[in-house]
């Protein structure tokens, strides 16, 4: 359950992230779909090397955040 939660988290800090009033925010679609792609690759790595840290879900945020200013 709790890793449900985590991953309901992710998901809606990324809609958050990469979109505003329904309209996508930043540069192309493709390269932007292609940065959170990474993040949530870069999120998977933490939480297997962090046993699930949840510090790993801030960084996530940062990540995002960064792919929305691109």
């Amino acid at each position: 359950m709790k890793t449900w939660t985590y991953a309901l988290v992710a998901v809606g800090t990324a809609v958050a992230a990469l979109t505003a009033g329904g309209h996508f925010v930043g540069g192309n679609e493709a390269s932007a779909n292609q940065c959170a792609a990474q993040c949530y690759a870069q999120e998977n790595a933490c939480r297997k090397a962090k046993a699930g840290d949840p510090s790993c879900d801030a960084e996530l945020t940062k990540c995002l955040q960064s792919c929305r200013g691109k």
